[in-house]
């Protein structure tokens, strides 16, 4: 059983998100012996796509430039399991990680019509076999996460379709590198690790499972409480910044304000 993790945060292996993944792959160890390997993508070099389409016509599923993403997709293909561990910034996948997916593109092929349900989806045919299992497992300081992922859920249901993948989404992100909530986070983080342990038994986690391990940690005004300190600044801070930025916008001929 080949494991495959690809880390798309920019805290590298600092990355809580990789706290969560730890777990969840002690959880899989203890179930069924696996060769795991983890690729941090903020050290490799992973260029944007150009939109050239090259891959499409001057050398078909090949991509014009020469990185490090072919290999790391070789390394895809050749897996059981493919997890992507990442955290969610601003409602969509951290940049480097958004390069790399769109750089799946000699992938699927040109055409469409040989996919199945084309017509409703617009979509393109994946070209190879797709044999490994997709699992997406991301950390967010948000609350409540119901539609904090909607769009990383609606990018990932095109490339593996409507359930084909399986997701550990997990907000109140910030309670994970803090002392004083070590105990609780702890606690999750063994959650986390019985559901990697169900997931080798199984290949699914039960929705049970699901809602015991994005449960909220902390009721929302006490986690928002918790948060607003940690950052350790105030309204005032923010409104020495604010002051230029405003200054600027108003040269630009537009003159806003703050809304706080």
């Amino acid at each position: 059983m080949k494991i495959l993790v690809i880390n798309g945060s920019p805290r590298g292996d600092k990355s809580n998100t990789m706290k969560l993944t730890r777990a969840f792959l002690d959880g899989y160890r203890s179930v069924t012996p696996c060769e795991v390997e983890v690729i941090t993508l903020k050290d490799k070099r992973i260029e944007p796509c150009l939109g050239c389409f090259g891959c499409w016509t001057g050398s078909p599923g090949k991509c014009v430039i020469n990185d490090d993403v072919r290999s790391i997709s070789i390394k895809m293909f050749a897996s059981d399991v493919v997890i992507y561990s990442f955290p969610l910034f601003y409602y969509s996948l951290p940049s480097r990680l958004k390069a790399f997916v769109e750089r799946q593109l000699p992938t699927v092929a040109s055409f469409m019509t040989g996919q199945k349900n084309y017509l409703v989806n617009g979509g393109h045919p994946p070209r190879f076999e797709v044999t490994f299992k997709t699992l997406l497992i991301s950390n967010c300081g948000f609350y409540p996460i119901a539609k904090s992922y909607d769009s990383v859920r609606a990018q990932f249901n095109m490339i593996c379709g409507d359930g084909g993948y399986e997701e550990i989404f997990v907000g109140e992100g910030e309670l994970f590198c803090k002392t004083i909530t070590k105990r609780r986070c702890d606690a999750r983080l063994e959650e986390i690790r019985l559901a990697g342990a169900e997931y080798a038994q199984s290949g699914a986690l039960s929705p049970e499972t699901k809602a015991k391990i994005t449960a909220n940690l902390y009721p929302p005004d006490m986690y928002a409480a918790m948060a607003d300190e940690g950052w350790g600044n105030t309204i005032e801070d923010y409104r020495a910044n604010d002051e230029e930025f405003l200054k600027a916008v108003e040269k630009e001929g537009k003159k806003i304000k703050t809304i706080y």
